[in-house]
């Protein structure tokens, strides 16, 4: 059994509503209580008034007073329907309260109980939708005019229908003056754009447009945001990207030319200090020209070092690749670099199933592996440097793992940064360029690969490389 709308009846005689009882009971069934029967006389409204689904005025308040009631009822809940019951004869007495609020007029001599519930009905869901749309368009506008945005509605002719403050700020006009003016500026086409509007100071507008239906006619909303700080930070940005990128060709080119300028004059002091010892029998010339010999190495390998990173970071280096057998060149390069730990108490040595190809090229993968056993043997001063490979499918696995004296977790973000070492100063207690780890990760990214490390403070490091696997070349 569906619930009976809360009626309040209003009323000068007590019976004065019982044609609206009789069909309210009718329709629904059964007999209505005391308080479903609810009425009250012109002057003594109840407080409450949400407890009532509507409200109907007996025409035995006359029409003077049904304005009254009228009026204190919108007062006082604006979304309650209110309707009007009268004798059809004198319908046009009170038509006229119509335009002032009623929602429907009930003939009660003449409309049959299921056309009284259908107007009721219907005079209840109107005003419920009414009001609902009203609370929403409050909302919405609440919203609109107190977002930073700025939003304008144009009709087809570009006129603005509607602006909202932050419209008011940002096109520097009071509303007043912004309704129907013709939009100062042109609307993008394609939807969204970024202009310049004022003289001084110039904001930059970025303006979004919109096809919408406003009022019954097809109109554009547009929304201005204020991104004169933000361009002016992007601009900022790319000035000093400018800058950065012309400064680091700069630090390039000159590091290019002074390695090329300075290898040829320190080789032939090398070549002298060879002569030197060679054509000498003087125990002192000969220790001294093995000193000038030795230092000439090292600052000879520092600027082959330099060179190569400078090579690298603007990508002068192309590599060959070919299929490369991995297992043949790990063990030429261990056998090689043997020299660097006898008699140090360390062991190279090198394991491995298998022989995995790599697309590489031979030469990156030669001075790869010679940088990373190179400084496992600088940092390594007992244990051992071992060199593996791993054949992983679609990739193979080179790796260099050492017991060395390990890496600070600090440190291991920036440990292929140029020139980057954690032992820096006087103090240092390892020599070098910190360029060698560099050369590894510029060699490694040319040959599409990856390189990954892991180390703990006193209990070594291991580097391991991810390089393309390929097939074994036809023979």
């Amino acid at each position: 059994m569906s619930n009976v709308p809360r009626i309040l009846g209003v009323v000068a005689d007590p019976d004065g509503l019982d044609w609206l009882w009789a069909a309210l009971e009718q329709d629904h069934g059964r007999s209505l209580s005391d308080e479903e029967r609810t009425i009250f006389g012109p002057r003594d409204l109840p407080e409450e008034l949400d407890a009532y689904d509507a409200a109907v005025l007996d025409e035995s308040i006359g029409p003077e007073n049904a304005r009254l009631v009228l009026a204190d009822l919108l007062r006082e809940r604006a979304a309650m329907p209110v309707l009007v019951g009268v004798d059809a004869e004198d319908r046009a007495n009170w038509e006229a309260m119509m335009r002032l609020g009623v929602q429907d007029i009930l003939f009660r001599d003449q409309d049959q109980p299921a056309e009284l519930m259908r107007r009721i009905s219907g005079a209840i869901h109107h005003a419920r939708v009414l009001y609902a749309t009203q609370e929403a368009e409050i909302r919405l506008r609440t919203i609109i005019e107190n977002i930073e945005d700025g939003v304008l509605i144009l009709d087809s002719h570009s006129v603005i229908l509607f602006a909202n403050p932050a419209a008011e700020d940002l096109l520097d006009r009071p509303l007043n003056e912004l309704f129907g003016l013709i939009i100062p500026f042109i609307v993008p086409n394609k939807g969204e754009d970024t202009i310049e509007i004022g003289i001084d100071p110039v904001r930059t507008l970025h303006v979004r447009s919109h096809e919408i239906t406003w009022e019954g006619q097809d109109a554009l909303l547009i929304t201005l945001r204020d991104i004169t700080a933000e361009q002016e930070i992007r601009n900022q940005l790319r000035l000093a990207r400018k800058t950065a990128e012309e400064a680091s060709a700069m630090k390039s080119t000159f590091l290019a030319n002074m390695s090329h300028e300075l290898r040829m004059p320190l080789a032939s002091i090398i070549g002298f200090a060879q002569l030197i010892r060679e054509g000498t029998d003087n125990a002192d010339f000969q220790e001294f020209s093995e000193a000038i010999e030795e230092s000439g190495n090292r600052l000879l390998k520092t600027i082959n070092a330099v060179l190569e990173a400078t090579r690298l970071e603007k990508q002068h280096i192309d590599p060959l690749l070919d299929a490369v057998r991995v297992d043949t060149v790990v063990e030429e390069v261990v056998t090689n670099l043997q020299p660097l730990v006898q008699g140090d108490g360390v062991t190279l040595s090198f394991e491995g199933t298998g022989a995995p190809y790599v697309m590489a090229d031979e030469d990156f993968l030669v001075r790869i592996l010679n940088n990373l056993i190179g400084n496992a043997a600088k940092f390594t001063d007992e244990g051992s440097i071992v060199v593996s490979w791993k054949d992983l499918g679609n990739k193979v696995m080179i790796r260099v793992a050492d017991t060395g004296c390990g890496i600070s977790p600090e440190f291991i973000p920036h440990l292929f940064d140029e020139f980057s070492q954690e032992s820096t100063g006087p103090g240092r207690t390892h020599e070098g360029t910190g360029l060698g780890l560099t050369i590894v990760k510029g060699l490694v990214d040319l040959l599409e690969g990856r390189i990954e490390v892991q180390s703990e403070p006193g209990k070594g490091s291991t580097f391991s490389v991810y390089i393309p696997a390929a097939f074994p070349p036809s023979t």
